[in-house]
């Protein structure tokens, strides 16, 4: 009885250790251009875009439903973002109608805090002292502010945040320590990688995107929007099928666009 209970231990032991590996990370989000619409490729132009209604990207709502499901706070998620504290209301708002989870808000005071690498860096600094031993994913654009906070997280912080996510609103080449997406579903597709999304969550990412009509809300025409694209190597067998559709639907939306 002894042995089979020793084993029965060890594998329950294997299990916990397996289950802390995979445990979800805390995660750090951006808001233009990562959640919300906002062309950051000029601040004329984002600011045009502000007058708008907002919009969002498909998917990304789905996909931060998956990441930060589980977490035990009431805010499953931190919003951390250059954009003004006068805009909360409407940052909240949009948040709720476009069925993002409630997020912790962490937005810039425009009259004191004039430097935007340092306001970010700063906040991202005391979200990780407040949560000690928990690993982080840093989702933001690749907007040249951006680029710079993805450098020092690198520097400090490469032993708790796996990876720095930027969205190619630009094309740029690669970067260490970051990971370039066009969609949500390349995010999930990582995610799963790392055995922190399953393949219904990630699959569902994709069917966001693939039910979405408006190409706007894919890709928006201002962004940087690949005719080569592939996100399905070495995909999961029970992705396969799907992962085929996102990559035809981003390839026929970019191929329309350079006609």
């Amino acid at each position: 009885m002894i042995k089979p209970l020793l084993t029965v231990l060890t594998i329950l032991v294997g299990l916990q250790a397996s289950a802390q590996q995979v445990s979800k990370p805390v995660l750090v989000s951006g808001f233009d251009d990562v959640l919300r619409q906002s062309e950051n490729t000029g601040l004329t132009k984002s600011a045009l875009k502000i007058l708008e209604k907002d919009k969002t990207f498909a998917g990304m709502p789905e996909l931060y439903q998956a990441i930060a499901g589980e977490e035990k706070r009431e805010a499953k998620f931190n919003l951390v973002s250059g954009i003004s504290t006068w805009f909360h209301g409407r940052i909240q708002k949009f948040l709720r109608e476009a069925h993002y989870p409630p997020a912790e808000f962490y937005l810039r005071n425009w009259l004191t805090e004039w430097s935007i690498e340092v306001f970010k860096f700063e906040k991202l600094k005391k979200i990780l002292a407040e949560n000690p031993g928990r690993q982080f994913i840093v989702i933001f654009d690749n907007s040249e502010p951006s680029l710079e906070i993805a450098e020092m997280i690198r520097t400090h912080f490469s032993d708790r945040i796996s990876p720095v996510y930027l969205h190619q609103v630009v094309f740029r080449g690669p970067r260490a320590g970051t990971f370039s997406y066009i969609t949500a579903f390349d995010i999930a597709l990582n995610e799963m990688k790392f055995g922190r999304m399953s393949a219904v969550e990630t699959a569902k990412v994709a069917q966001a995107i693939l039910a979405e009509k408006n190409p706007e809300l894919v890709i928006p025409d201002y962004a940087y929007c690949p005719t080569q694209y592939d996100p399905c190597g070495n995909v999961a067998q029970e992705l396969v099928a799907v992962c085929s559709q996102v990559q035809t639907k981003i390839i026929e939306i970019c191929k329309s666009r350079k006609n």
